[in-house]
């Protein structure tokens, strides 16, 4: 006698679908441990074993959350951008001159590259300083994420020009180039052992150029 549908030979019995293995980590604490290594130690310096140590997670756990090495390395850049590198829409928002939102930038980008307890220099800067030819699309990416701040730059100094407060004759594009060389040269001091007091003597120095590019002594 045939008593539960189980025992009916012309039902089909599906086997119980398997649940997948929780994640057993938190992936934004993660991503921060991860960026941590590879702003300190840079992208072919630290190996997956390195990784999985400090996520204290398994090689087959990384690549199942974050994908190769490659792949996590591009999300901690995004994180990078998001908790730690210097807020450059909302300091180039709030400022009132073209002057101020460069100004605010260097002392705030200066603050943020010898921050205790955290790698020095910016992380855009210094994680893929030298990659070999294999890991070229890493060094590629990096290189256009900085072109996207140096083109903000640029973008706020035009809007500078079209608001009034810099003159219609100055060569943005040359101002542009300055500045970005010297927030990139603040991070390999930083990266070198300078001190926030150092850092911020620069970006005085730097500002004070500002007038020669616009024709006005200080």
């Amino acid at each position: 006698m045939q008593n539960s549908l189980t025992d009916n030979p012309d039902v089909p019995i599906t086997a119980p679908k398997k649940r997948g293995r929780p994640k057993c980590f938190d992936e934004q604490q993660a991503l921060e441990r991860a960026m941590l290594l590879f702003w300190q130690y840079g992208y072919e310096a630290t190996a997956i074993s390195d990784l999985t140590q400090a996520l204290q997670i398994t090689a087959p756990s990384l690549y199942s959350s974050f994908g190769d090495k490659a792949q996590l390395f591009k999300r901690c850049l995004d994180y990078y951008l998001e908790h730690e590198a210097c807020p450059t829409d909302l300091i180039f928002k709030e400022a009132k001159t073209a002057k101020a939102a460069l100004e605010l930038l260097m002392y705030e980008n200066a603050k943020r590259l010898v921050q205790e307890n955290k790698p020095t220099g910016c992380m855009l800067v210094v994680a893929t300083m030298n990659c070999s030819e294999h890991n070229q699309p890493i060094q590629h990416d990096i290189v256009s994420r900085r072109q996207q701040s140096k083109l903000k730059i640029f973008k706020r100094l035009l809007q500078g020009q079209q608001q009034g407060d810099l003159p219609d004759t100055v060569d943005i594009q040359a101002m542009t180039d300055y500045y970005t060389t010297i927030l990139q040269g603040l991070s390999l001091q930083a990266r070198d052992g300078a001190s926030l007091a150092q850092l911020n003597g620069v970006v005085d120095h730097a500002m004070q150029t500002w007038h020669s590019f616009i024709g006005v002594k200080a």
